[in-house]
């Protein structure tokens, strides 16, 4: 961690993709700027630039990194061309809303690098995509796909419905929905105790996962022990409200103390 000061990014960059409702990428945007005083830009839609030439490319490619069943490690390289052609609308509609589909995270995030970004962004800037899609990774342990929350490197991926789905719920809440309890029944009675779709406190947690993204950049470790922490890998939905939302403090002592450095350091480099 010690060199992370040459690793500090000229700036962030937040991409979009698809409907991504009650985000408020502004809020998101004033806190980075805070918490790290680094320029911070909204970048829109990324695939709003994109040729029709590109979009039938890019589309194909996203039809093959579909994963149809999670315990099969290897993707289907012939598509249908109905899945090519959903591909292409989502493409072309900024506002799309996602169906629940789930794409592989590693190579999602290198054909962003590959056809999108590579040649008009540097590499010391934090470039972060807030999806509305679900991505996977595949897990050697138990041989299979598991959605992920985020994918860091470049460019940092964050899942919006990946922060519903990817954290855990409580244990007993899967056990009574095996006996049978309505849905709706459990979210009353576990209210507040998960992250759900079209949360108020999305933007918040968001906060969170963006900071993750801006450590890896500095030191290839997006995580923290504490689970107080910011940083703090959660696997239980409980664990991510209470790093992001009721912890003691947003950052433990030693990666406040980072935090303090790289604003003492941007600050001294602009006076």
């Amino acid at each position: 961690m010690e060199d992370f000061l040459n690793r500090i990014p000229f700036c962030f960059r937040i991409f979009e993709e698809g409907e991504n409702a009650g985000l408020n990428l502004n809020e998101l945007k004033e806190y980075l700027q805070e918490k790290t005083t680094i320029p911070v830009y909204l970048e829109g839609k990324i695939y709003q630039k994109l040729s029709l030439e590109k979009i039938d490319l890019v589309a194909r490619k996203l039809a093959q990194l579909r994963i149809k069943d999670p315990h099969k490690g290897s993707l289907f390289k012939s598509v249908l061309e109905g899945e090519v052609t959903y591909e292409k609308e989502r493409l072309r509609d900024p506002n799309w809303k996602p169906y629940g589909m789930l794409y592989e995270g590693v190579l999602y995030q290198q054909l962003l690098e590959d056809f999108i970004l590579r040649g008009l962004f540097d590499a010391k800037e934090c470039l972060i995509l807030i999806t509305n899609q679900l991505i996977g990774t595949w897990d050697p342990k138990d041989w299979r796909y598991h959605i992920r929350t985020s994918l860091y490197g470049f460019p940092h991926i964050i899942s919006i419905p990946g922060l519903v789905m990817a954290p855990a719920r409580p244990r007993e809440f899967y056990l009574k929905r095996q006996m049978g309890i309505p849905l709706e029944i459990l979210k009353k009675e576990y209210h507040g105790r998960f992250l759900d779709h079209d949360d108020a406190r999305t933007t918040e947690v968001l906060k969170g996962y963006a900071m993750q993204a801006f450590f890896y950049q500095l030191t290839d470790d997006p995580f923290c022990q504490n689970q107080d922490c910011r940083l703090f890998n959660s696997h239980w939905q409980e664990e991510m409200i209470r790093a992001q939302l009721d912890g003691s403090y947003e950052f433990c002592p030693t990666h406040e103390e980072v935090l303090n450095r790289i604003r003492n350091r941007v600050q001294s480099i602009s006076s």
